[in-house]
């Protein structure tokens, strides 16, 4: 049973889609700031042909560059929004492809965890998953987190924390899990992933 892979590569696709929502985050406050001065300069609702028709209207050299500095800021407003608008769709397609891709994490997981709750020896099976939650615990450490018990422990601020699953065959589920962080109830029906990056945060 290749426990450690699987763990590694569900962590690598949670830590991934952290980073992802970070970018995300940046990106829309990029396009906030871009927005609020292309409103300035009118173009906040210019289409590229919108645009494409202004630029035969004003003073350009034989190059096509422009000349006065008035319409070199009107088009810059107008490209900054674009390409800040095209961020935001590139960032949020990519989040959807991670989120897919640790969907397909998290099954693997759940048929590695199925495997061992079929084991009949008792003593290999309480081997193997006590050999699971060791490295699970060396995975959590590396974000700061105590993992005691699955899933219960103590964040990288100090808080307790406490992950219950709600209710489904599988060990893991991504979707039916309540999160508790020092005794105020975070969500009662969240995916495991979005239960760690809080607890990471906390």
């Amino acid at each position: 049973m290749k426990t450690y892979r699987v763990e590694i590569t569900y962590n690598k696709e949670v830590k991934e889609l952290e980073k992802l929502n970070a970018r995300l985050e940046r990106a829309k406050k990029a396009y906030e700031k871009k927005l609020e001065n292309a409103k300035k300069y009118g173009v906040e609702n210019w289409s590229i042909e919108d645009r494409h028709n202004w630029l035969k209207t004003v003073e350009t050299t034989s190059n096509g560059f422009l000349v006065n500095k008035s319409d070199i800021k009107i088009n810059g407003a107008w490209f900054d929004l674009h390409c800040a608008k095209d961020e935001v769709k590139d960032v949020e397609k990519a989040i959807e492809r991670a989120e897919k891709r640790l969907e397909h994490a998290e099954i693997k997981m759940n048929e590695h965890f199925e495997k061992i709750s079929k084991i009949e020896d008792a003593k290999k099976r309480e081997e193997l998953w006590k050999a699971d939650f060791e490295k699970e615990q060396k995975e959590w450490a590396k974000d700061g987190i105590t993992l005691e018990a699955r899933y219960n422990g103590v964040t990288p601020n100090g808080k307790r924390f406490f992950i219950d699953r709600n209710n489904g065959a599988t060990y893991r589920s991504l979707h039916c899990f309540t999160l508790t962080i020092d005794g105020e109830t975070i969500f009662t029906s969240g995916e495991f992933w979005r239960a760690y990056l809080e607890i990471k945060r906390a």
